[in-house]
């Protein structure tokens, strides 16, 4: 979508920020503004304001700050164009239509970050495999719990370089795609592909908005990186 600056000032003017954000949080009002327990760290005082007439919240534990279509794009983990859907639905505004070339972007991405997803929930599960239990008793002597490994989502990625291949394949993922994102490499033969990562404990990258962006691989003491 073809998203101006003067469409999303139109969103902002149309919207009440202390309204979508007490949706989610309970608010007070405070003289002209308002002032809640900040919902993006743990606060017993409210320190979290929010501006209707500058359209904007501040919190002077964290330093958080934005407006409306950031907030939704923070607390909601939402993407920018969701973001903008969900204002425009309650401005009751028309959203600006996505070319042919905007569309086929946002298709190629959301199909990219399924891919690593797939790729990182089928290390985590290797982690746990009894094939697999040196890997586990590593990081635990690293002193990492299990809550946290799970936190972090932390997995492995067995010495077998056909196992990952397979178990992509089985998924109907695109051998060319997952070498374009460096998960796979071709055989210097032509014929088939290789796991990348093997014989690794791997630590996925997370992003802004909290989805897997890239992936580390660590082999006992040594290590290789790998941004997507």
């Amino acid at each position: 979508m073809t998203i101006t600056k003067a469409f999303i000032d139109r969103l902002r003017e149309r919207v009440t920020l202390s309204e979508i954000i007490g949706k989610r949080v309970k608010v007070q009002r405070a003289g002209r503004e308002f002032k809640a327990c900040c919902p993006f760290h743990n606060e017993k005082t409210p320190s979290f304001t929010i501006n209707d007439q500058k359209g904007f919240y501040h919190c002077f534990g964290c330093g958080a700050h934005g407006d409306a279509l950031g907030f939704l794009m923070q607390h909601d983990n939402l993407a920018f164009p969701d973001a903008i859907e969900q204002l425009a639905a309650i401005a009751g505004l028309e959203v600006p239509k996505a070319s042919p070339q905007e569309r086929k972007k946002h298709d190629r991405e959301k199909d990219l970050y399924a891919y690593i997803e797939e790729a990182c929930k089928w290390f985590e599960q290797q982690l746990y495999l009894p094939q697999n239990f040196e890997a586990l008793e590593y990081l635990k002597k690293r002193g990492f719990s299990e809550d946290q490994l799970r936190e972090f989502r932390i997995g492995f990625a067995p010495q077998n370089r056909d196992v990952f291949v397979e178990a992509m394949t089985q998924k109907n993922l695109s051998m060319r795609e997952l070498d374009k994102l460096g998960l796979v490499r071709k055989h210097k033969s032509g014929n088939g592909h290789y796991a990348f990562f093997r014989g690794r404990v791997i630590f996925p990258v997370l992003g802004k908005r909290g989805r897997v962006v890239a992936f580390g691989g660590r082999k006992n003491a040594f290590g290789n990186f790998l941004v997507l």
